[in-house]
């Protein structure tokens, strides 16, 4: 939910009450009066609102309101729908125990339903009260994946391995590259606790992962016995033991607070320790800190026919087939880049050492050493040889090099051989394609970035509305910044003044205890105490201090197709004299173009990442932009928010460069829609810590700028020859 402060309301004709601030209660006859102007389009002489108005009827007057108000509201999309949700609404009422902010959020979900599947699963979820009624209660105490999902993604990546990523399933469980969860959590009374035990169900899932339960194919082995599915569970059992000993050791704290949430495990532990010598022995040589699913293995050999297995609450499924098409494709894949990668390392010893000349006659030679490492599961690592020289590789080789260790416990012989000079294809190219071309055929939604838009007559967001891709701007090599540059030769020796000028900038610190000169106003202030009796304030000096520019900015250019031609013109010029301002400013920058053709085809066009050097390259990207399709903005500054996000810096700022008002190819976003979908896109982003600005050059600005930027974050440009110049002075004047 969105705060209501920044809210439109609706221009409802329904939910009005009269001056003495009651509402009256309609009869079935009225009731079905005020449906039938909204559901005029879907009524026949077979259908008609009677049904729901007489059950709409026995309802509060409030609650009658609030029913036709959605009813109004739902109609301006769909009328099938709102005469569905009419059917269902007294229904869910009574479900939802008359409670209008449950409903609220039952009708959102079959809004949102309808927006990204259509009406027929719209209608399943108007249907299917009772589940929801079900749900909606148990998230009172309960926890949601969503609102916890980029939490517990930073906390597996805390984690040692690979990086894992988690969504939402059905069934508890990992394919070695995700960890699948549930939706929901609320199997104890506090938020606390059910926070936790999504953490303990991470874990477990991070462990399979970490400590091996997947480094040989388990469908080979319990398929050699007479019943696999009795097999495979008595080995989840019995790994389980193995795994949570490895947790209690490799995070002590951690297993100390699940000791808690381990209930079925400790009543087995106590119950078959007592009363089972097997039961002894399993836990005996699965307790041991340096077991290995080898053990598993033989523990499942030896008592298959004597153990039944037993199940415990939070070890989910474990699903072979799903991990073993998974981790094929893996290996084959980082095999190929692995032997990529020590051609690589070859090639840049070759190049520093070109005395050498025996590797050209015999090749590299690589190896690897294991050595001790009480960080790694096995309790050893593996040192990577170049002809008999431990060499430390880079960061994505050892990454890769984790991984393989992980899947197979060792780096096999045959990924010690530098690939030749015909490249590898990994498995991933082939299903990877040209930016030009992700919209062309069959549409699919695969790579996609998914986000909310608002709908101001909802006044609720539309759930992944809108589809977005990053796209790459072709670079144009040419002479298009060193023109610019000869161009405005004057402007930018100006801008580097002012730049330099900003960089040395020192601020003046009083009440200092030491410094460089006196503060007189504190000197004569202490003077005054000391007078009165009171001690001596020893804070009277003061001391210029150089601030440190702790910012991080993100320039969202507008390249829809009103910016053809001299537009176009002097927003690549500009952007050119900010690059050459901020370099010698030192600020961290990216830059990003925006454009698209309804909520389908949002396009963000990478120019310049927020790390990334002010190069050749980048400088070709920005001689290529070029002006494109409609500016749907909300879109686009939700994405560039999410990556600004992520940049760690004091003062976080978004600065857009634009021609004209949000619009779209679909006749929606036009107008009053596209104007509040940016305006609360531009809220959504202050609540992050970001500061939008706007630069324009569209003489109506004041129309609409005001409301979605606030007057005083916004300035129009009337001169579009001054906006080069312009652009950094803004810039200089914003962070100062």
């Amino acid at each position: 939910m969105t705060d209501n402060s920044n809210k439109v309301q609706p221009q409802s004709s329904i939910m009005k009450e009269d001056s003495r601030n009651h509402l009256q209660v309609l009869n079935a006859e009225d009731m079905e009066e005020q449906l039938d102007q909204f559901l005029d389009p879907v009524l026949s002489f077979r259908r008609s609102a009677a049904g729901p108005a007489k059950q709409m009827s026995a309802l509060s007057a409030k609650e009658q309101q609030f029913g036709l108000h959605w009813v109004e509201v739902i109609a301006l999309t769909n009328a099938e729908m709102a005469y569905q949700y009419a059917a269902y609404f007294s229904e869910a009422v009574q479900f939802l125990k008359h409670d209008l902010d449950a409903v609220e959020s039952w009708t959102i979900e079959a809004i949102s339903a309808f927006d990204e599947r259509g009406l027929q699963l719209c209608i399943k979820v108007l249907h299917n009260t009772k589940e929801f009624s079900d749900n909606y209660f148990k998230k009172q105490h309960g926890i949601v994946l969503d609102d916890i999902k980029k939490l517990l993604t930073a906390f597996v990546c805390g984690l040692n391995g690979r990086s894992l990523k988690i969504e939402a399933a059905e069934l508890t469980c990992t394919d070695t590259e995700t960890i699948f969860l549930p939706d929901i959590v609320s199997d104890y009374p506090s938020k606390e606790d059910n926070f936790f035990y999504f953490k303990l169900l991470t874990v477990y899932q991070w462990a399979q992962n970490w400590f091996g339960t997947w480094r040989y194919d388990l469908n080979e082995k319990f398929n050699q016995f007479d019943d696999p599915v009795k097999a495979l569970k008595l080995f989840h059992c019995f790994e389980t033991i193995r795994l949570l000993n490895q947790i209690r050791y490799e995070l002590p704290g951690f297993f100390r607070q699940a000791e808690n949430f381990l209930g079925d495990y400790q009543k087995l532990q106590t119950m078959t320790l007592n009363d089972s010598q097997e039961w002894q022995n399993v836990f005996s040589k699965l307790s041991e800190k340096k077991a290995k699913v080898d053990e598993t293995i033989l523990l499942l050999d030896q008592y298959y026919s004597i153990i039944e297995a037993h199940e415990f609450s939070f070890q989910g499924d474990l699903l072979p087939n799903k991990v073993q098409d998974m981790r094929e494709r893996r290996l084959k894949n980082e095999k190929n880049l692995f032997r990529e990668a020590l051609a690589r390392l070859a090639d840049e010893k070759r190049q520093a050492n070109p005395e050498i000349i025996e590797m050209d006659r015999t090749g590299p030679v690589f190896d690897s050493i294991l050595t001790e490492d009480s960080d790694m599961p096995d309790g050893m690592s593996f040192e990577l040889t170049l002809d008999g020289q431990v060499i430390v590789p880079p960061d994505d080789v050892e990454s890769l090099m984790s991984s393989i260790i992980q899947d197979i416990g060792e780096i096999p012989e045959e990924y010690l051989v530098a690939a030749g000079p015909g490249k590898y294809v990994t498995d991933n190219n082939s299903s990877v394609k040209k930016s030009d071309d992700v919209w062309s055929g069959a549409y699919h939604e695969d790579g996609a970035y998914f986000y909310d838009e608002w709908d101001h007559v909802r006044q609720h967001h539309r759930k992944n509305w809108c589809v977005v891709r990053e796209v790459k701007v072709t670079p144009v090599y040419d002479d298009f910044v060193q023109n610019t540059l000869a161009n405005h030769m004057g402007i930018v020796k100006s801008l580097r003044r002012n730049f330099e000028a900003l960089k040395g900038e020192e601020k003046l610190l009083k009440r200092q205890i030491n410094g460089d000169d006196i503060d007189i106003d504190a000197l004569v202030e202490s003077y005054a105490e000391l007078s009165m009796g009171m001690e001596l304030n020893e804070r009277v000096f003061t001391r210029m201090q150089r601030e440190d520019r702790n910012i991080a900015v993100m320039f969202m250019v507008d390249m829809s197709g009103s910016t053809k031609g001299w537009i176009n013109q002097a927003e690549r010029e500009a952007l050119v004299l900010l690059c050459e301002s901020l370099e010698i400013l030192g600020d961290r920058y990216a830059i990003y173009g925006f454009s698209g053709t309804t909520r389908k085809r949002c396009e963000i066009y990478h120019i310049k990442h927020i790390d990334e050097d002010y190069n050749d390259k980048v400088k070709a990207r920005i001689s290529g932009v070029t002006a494109k399709d409609y500016t749907r903005m909300g879109f686009a500054i939700r994405h560039l928010s999410a990556l600004l996000e992520e940049v760690e810096a004091r003062t976080k700022l978004l600065i857009t460069l634009s021609d004209g008002k949000p619009e779209d190819y679909d006749g929606q976003y036009r107008g009053e829609y596209g104007i509040e979908d940016t305006r609360q896109s531009l809220f959504e982003a202050r609540q992050k810590g970001i500061h939008p600005y706007c630069i324009t050059i569209d003489k109506e600005a004041g129309d609409y700028l005001p409301h979605m930027y606030g007057a005083a974050n916004y300035v129009l440009i009337e001169d579009i020859n001054k906006l080069p110049l312009k652009v950094s002075d803004i810039y200089r004047k914003l962070t100062a």
